[in-house]
């Protein structure tokens, strides 16, 4: 996975590692680190509107966020991820389908959708604030 986003309130270029991603997010209102634990991803995000601690449970993540504008909470199920967010600004349905991840979001400021491609993820979000694409380098989203 390779990621860009560009917009009025963020920046995020994804780094793999040994086959695993770590991220980096620095904008105006976000400041995101992630750190690989035993192979899967461990996320630490603070900024004055979003606070996200990721713990990985049995392999798989599990999320949960926290902020005045946001509630996140994120369940793997069987191994694959599934989402669910909830917020004023924001909502958001994660669901796996054939062990890998297909995503819809919807809110008045945000939409995106995310496909999987042969078991590898590819992402197109669209909105006023923020575009990102994602493009997989075979390599497994999880």
């Amino acid at each position: 996975m390779s990621q860009f986003s560009a917009g009025c309130l963020t920046f995020r270029p994804g780094l793999l590692i040994f086959g695993w991603m770590s991220h980096f997010s620095a904008g105006c209102l976000t400041f995101r680190p992630a750190i690989l634990i035993f192979g899967w991803m461990s996320h630490f995000s603070s900024s004055c509107l979003n606070f996200r601690l990721d713990v990985s449970i049995f392999g798989w993540m599990s999320h949960f966020s926290s902020s005045p504008f946001n509630f996140r909470l994120d369940v793997s199920f069987f191994g694959w991820m599934s989402h669910f967010s909830s917020s004023c600004l924001n909502f958001r349905l994660d669901v796996s389908i054939f062990g890998w991840m297909s995503h819809f979001s919807s809110s008045p400021f945000n939409f995106r959708l995310d496909v999987s491609f042969f078991g590898w993820m590819s992402h197109f979000s669209s909105s006023h604030l923020n575009f990102r694409l994602d493009v997989s380098l075979f390599v497994q989203p999880f």
